[in-house]
């Protein structure tokens, strides 16, 4: 059972069954309606960047101790092994869907856009087993984890929660997450489900009382204090936090605009930060007085202020390590594990360069993907500064599934076309999924594919994709967008 679209709870498969298992019929795996789409959204349109900033929300390459890594919140530690997809054999669409497997029954809740885009719970009424997937778990969760995903839904999130309460409360005697530890007899179950329940709600509704009076999203994140009801409980901030929560419930109904025109269109980063240093008096004068605000332990305002000077001149050193001495205090002191990961890992990164980890293995996962997901990818990763010959239209055959696509180029965009050949075309390519999705990080897997027409411009296009390399997070990025070559 896939509960919900996150790498950690599809990406380990190949650990306990494998395509071949499923396609004989003798494993079946079942997952929420529109599991592959949001898959596909998190970690293949999305999903490079995600990766980057993940190694921060993790703390990933910190090294253990009480000066490095202790924990993630929701877990000790983000395992490294290799991901791979298994597309879903059933599909849950609906709450109340029931289905058997191996001769247990089990009653499903259909919870999309809560802690993810597709997600559900499900209760094993012969057993008076309910599981609640990773919508309500030990701690506080995201409603925008800071390694970035769409925005989650505290309104519906709390509701589901009631519903699950309705639904299925009075007939638990064991109620299991798919992190942490369980709960025990039905009204420990709906006492810890109650206060999950409104511990969201409590979140949303009074973020948008402030949001509705006129508050940015950074005034209310400073103005709402875990209340004292939730205080000495399993919704303290340990994985999620209350200041990021609200942000999050101000971005999902008024979105990043605060609504004042001076936030309207700032000057980028790492020219607003050389601004800001000249108007203080230059890099030796702000540091100077960093120095005296970090000796009265302000140290927010440290990192406020000196990361303009990292951005002005990524070079200063004694700007970066001074960043890095306020980052590590806040580290220290933040009750939640992503924050502490990622003050650390910032801290880190300032003193010793980014460090690489990793990329989305689209070629293991390419056999689950839909076409259409493979050609999203390719709009994502080209650069029209590259391909300057659009327009044009490329015929894609694909041996494996026997369909016909169009790939269009012009007006410095790509579309697609399914179940369709375009007689005007000026190439055709005879490929295989696995093949295409490896063209996309290398061009040199298009040598043994079968091109007829315009070859040249077809490896053109593709050697003009753009690779992704290392992000630069706690400092502007430096060079060029890369591309294959």
């Amino acid at each position: 059972i896939y509960t919900h679209s996150h790498v950690d709870h599809f990406g380990g498969i190949l650990g306990v069954t494998d395509q071949d298992a499923v396609d004989r019929g003798d494993v079946r795996i079942v997952a929420p309606v529109g599991f592959l789409d949001a898959v596909v959204g998190e970690l293949v349109v999305a999903g490079h960047i995600m990766v980057r900033r993940a190694v921060y929300q993790f703390g990933t390459l910190l090294p253990p101790g009480p000066l490095g890594h202790v924990d993630c919140g929701l877990g000790s530690a983000l395992g490294l092994a290799p991901w791979a997809l298994v597309a879903p054999t059933d599909t849950v669409a609906e709450t109340g869907q029931e289905l058997t497997l191996s001769g247990i029954r089990a009653v499903f809740q259909d919870t999309p856009d809560a802690e993810a885009p597709a997600e559900m719970n499900f209760h094993f009424p012969d057993r008076r087993v309910l599981c609640m997937a990773e919508n309500c778990t030990h701690t506080l969760h995201n409603l925008h984890p800071i390694r970035g995903a769409k925005t989650r839904d505290a309104l519906a999130w709390s509701k589901y929660i009631q519903e699950a309460i309705d639904l299925w409360a009075d007939d638990t005697d064991v109620m299991f997450a798919s992190h942490h530890w369980p709960r025990f007899g039905t009204d420990d179950v709906r006492g810890f489900l109650a206060m999950q329940r409104d511990v969201y709600r409590w979140m949303h509704d009074q973020t948008m009382r402030l949001a509705n009076q006129g508050y940015g999203p950074d005034e209310i994140a400073a103005e709402l204090p875990l209340p004292e009801e939730f205080d000495q409980s399993h919704v303290r901030g340990y994985y999620g936090a209350v200041p990021h929560n609200c942000r999050a419930v101000y971005n999902r109904y008024l979105g990043w605009y605060d609504g004042n025109p001076a936030n309207l269109d700032p000057l980028p980063p790492a020219q607003a930060s050389a601004n800001y240093v000249d108007f203080m008096g230059g890099a030796d004068a702000v540091l100077a007085k960093a120095r005296s605000s970090f000796e009265r332990g302000e140290y927010r305002w440290v990192v406020q202020v000196v990361n303009h000077v990292v951005f002005a001149d990524p070079a200063n050193q004694s700007a970066r390590d001074l960043q890095a001495d306020a980052l590590e205090q806040l580290g220290y002191q933040s009750e939640s594990a992503t924050w502490r990961n990622a003050y650390l890992m910032g801290a880190m990164e300032l003193r010793h360069g980014p460090s690489a980890l990793g990329a989305v293995p689209i070629d293991s996962m390419a056999q689950a993907m839909e076409v259409e997901h493979l050609f999203d990818l390719v709009g994502v990763r080209f650069d029209p500064a590259r391909f300057t010959r659009g327009p044009v239209v490329f015929n894609v055959h694909f041996t494996d599934l026997d369909e016909d696509h169009c790939l269009g180029v012009g007006r410095s965009v790509i579309h697609h076309r399914a179940d369709a050949v375009d007689d005007e075309a000026i190439a055709s390519i005879r490929i295989d999924r696995a093949t295409f999705a490896a063209t996309l990080s290398d061009a040199a897997a298009l040598q043994s594919v079968e091109i007829s027409g315009d070859r040249d411009i077809v490896m053109d296009f593709f050697a003009g994709l753009t690779v992704f390399g290392t992000a630069a997070l706690i400092e502007p990025q430096s060079g060029q967008p890369r591309h294959q070559t």
